[in-house]
């Protein structure tokens, strides 16, 4: 189970509360609980899944965390006082999150959010589902759609990415675009276009995302300036999901037609996969693919050996 799932979980209420002051092990290092003790059994925190404050002013104080069972708890310290730290109080375990094997398998699906088999392959790969994959995917569905004309997919299909988002995990799985075979590049601007072509060579097009007015903008960006700085409440997580969840399913109940707008993409060169080849750096030892090594003074550098190189000399010799 995924920080996702939990929450949607708690959201439902799917939940077993236990609501005990337990014993905790806590590093005041890292801030966070290792182990804690119930019912005669000590539990490994294998995974903190969320940090969050129990009290709008307070500190953050209580754990999402997955224990060594497998099995998602929320933990929290309550103190003597809002601003106290982590020494005068008592932890308590308030709950558990329901396992999928004591949910029914209608609420199952419905906190997974697995809307069909291609969309679970895709969420199985990359781990939850957010509004970029989903973006990915539909960008995935209209391509398809447009090089194919209805036939079967055959042969290879090269993606030129303008982001580095979650929507790069769609192509990765729906169309075996990987930045290892070379048929997937990535040029990082931000954007959420995408230049598509049969084998990289074809004359290919651009899908480019139109965008789109959600409900809530106010409310996520507030909510999202909170996670960022570590100053929310359970609750404003769980709304914070709801939201995020709310978008996941309209992009995926809308037509591809409307998500992008189609543009003629300039003449793809492909970038074939080839066999590599190492040199090594003259100062640090170190292989290097020949293609990302720097000449110099008749010698050979990595890109970070050369940049210590002095300055004043390496510009010289570059003019």
């Amino acid at each position: 189970m995924n920080a996702a799932e939990a929450l949607r979980s708690i959201r439902f209420g799917m939940l077993s509360y236990i609501q005990q002051k337990v014993k905790v092990d806590f590093d005041n290092g890292s801030q966070l609980p290792l182990y804690f003790f119930h019912g005669r059994h000590r539990y490994t925190v294998n995974d903190v899944l969320g940090r969050f404050r129990l009290r709008e002013n307070g500190s953050a104080n209580g754990f999402l965390l997955k224990a060594d069972d497998s099995e998602v708890y929320f933990l929290y310290f309550h103190g003597c006082a809002p601003d106290r730290s982590f020494s005068e109080g008592c932890w308590v375990l308030s709950f558990r999150v329901l396992s999928d094997r004591e949910l029914m398998s209608f609420y199952r699906e419905e906190r997974q959010m697995l809307v069909n088999t291609t969309v679970k392959r895709v969420v199985n790969f990359h781990g939850h589902l957010c509004p970029d994959l989903v973006i990915g995917m539909k960008a995935c569905e209209y391509a398809l759609a447009l090089l194919f004309q209805g036939e079967q997919p055959h042969g290879p299909v090269s993606v030129i990415a303008e982001n580095s988002t979650s929507a790069l995990d769609a192509f990765q799985v729906l169309l075996g675009a990987t930045l290892g075979n070379h048929a997937l590049q990535v040029f990082d601007v931000g954007k959420h276009n995408y230049t598509f072509s049969k084998g990289g060579f074809d004359r290919g097009f651009t899908l480019r995302y139109r965008g789109r007015c959600f409900a809530n903008e106010v409310e996520y960006a507030f909510l999202k300036e909170k996670i960022l700085n570590n100053e929310t409440t359970l609750d404003e997580v769980v709304r914070f999901q709801q939201i995020l969840d709310s978008r996941v399913s309209e992009l995926l109940s809308v037509a591809v037609e409307n998500l992008f707008e189609v543009a003629a993409g300039a003449q793809v060169a492909g970038s074939k996969e080839t066999p590599t080849v190492y040199v090594s750096c003259s100062r640090c030892g170190q292989q290097v693919l020949r293609e990302r090594a720097i000449e110099f003074q008749e010698k050979i550098y990595c890109i970070p050996c050369f940049q210590s190189i002095e300055p004043p000399a390496a510009v010289q010799s570059l003019h």
